[in-house]
């Protein structure tokens, strides 16, 4: 499947053509026919068939929240589950922050401590977009740079995983400079983006914090920078300023360090389909 089918709808009008075009045949491992929870495959290291690699709570940037809030042409359909997740945790204000949808504290500092054979395999960390009824993502076609290429084993060995780690790089760089983009727009200072940032990837955190899933509301407002008691509103407009942003804008907002993960991810594709 090209990565054009892969990545978020919105990207179709911003990265590279030739990217989007880059099409890895991977047959070994799959979403619907995970190797990893095969009986067979049941050594030290194995998924569990009902969670499979989605023991993962991942990071939903700000413009992907609103793009899924909008459910326009541009965003591709996302499981009502899963929306009525979104909402939820924006309702509920569990960790929900201008700069997206964080996992809280709480899982992000055990996951990020875990042990080889935890993940695959806890249910208590299940992605809370998980569609249960189909046994699949729930958001699946805006899913993060993390889920999207990320591969237990590949078709074509150590050089197809490479590859899929300078997508996740390019893809993460792509994600964070779109997520800024907007805060910036919606009047974020530096210093104020640079606290929201703190958020991400937590590797120890506060006996507060590791209490509940959800924030303080004094400082929720504190980062919301007055945005708080609209947070729909905001990931919305998030998504309407990436949604306007075309091609040259986009590589101008990127700059010199785009180009330079772009070209090592064309270097690892043409190592796996020459």
């Amino acid at each position: 499947m090209k990565l054009k089918y892969q990545v978020p709808r919105i990207y179709e009008g911003l990265l590279p053509r030739d990217l989007l075009q880059m099409e890895p045949q991977e047959t070994k491992a799959t979403c619907d026919t995970c190797i990893m929870a095969k009986p067979q495959n049941r050594g030290e290291i194995f998924y569990e068939p009902d969670l499979k690699c989605c023991t993962y709570y991942p990071f939903l940037p700000n413009y992907v929240v609103g793009s899924i809030l909008s459910q326009d042409s541009t965003s591709g359909s996302s499981a009502p589950s899963a929306v009525a997740a979104i909402q939820n945790k924006i309702a509920k204000r569990e960790y929900s922050l201008p700069l997206g949808l964080v996992a809280p504290p709480n899982y992000q500092v055990p996951f990020n401590h875990r042990l080889p054979n935890e993940f695959g395999q806890r249910e208590d960390w299940l992605c809370p977009y998980f569609n249960h009824e189909q046994q699949n993502c729930g958001i699946w076609r805006q899913r993060g740079a993390v889920c999207t290429s990320f591969y237990c084993k590949s078709s074509y060995g150590v050089k197809g995983l490479r590859f899929w780690d300078e997508l996740s790089n390019y893809l993460t760089y792509v994600e964070m400079a779109l997520m800024e983009e907007s805060l910036v727009m919606l009047d974020f200072s530096p210093r104020q983006i640079s606290d929201l940032l703190n958020y991400l990837n937590r590797q120890e955190a506060t006996k507060t914090e590791m209490k509940s899933a959800r924030m303080p509301e004094k400082k929720a407002r504190d980062l919301w920078n007055g945005y708080y008691d609209d947070q729909e509103g905001f990931f919305i407009k998030s998504f309407q300023i990436v949604a306007e942003l075309d091609r040259k804008s986009f590589r101008e907002l990127l700059g010199e360090p785009a180009k330079q993960l772009e070209d090592r991810l064309r270097k690892a594709f043409e190592k796996i389909c020459p």
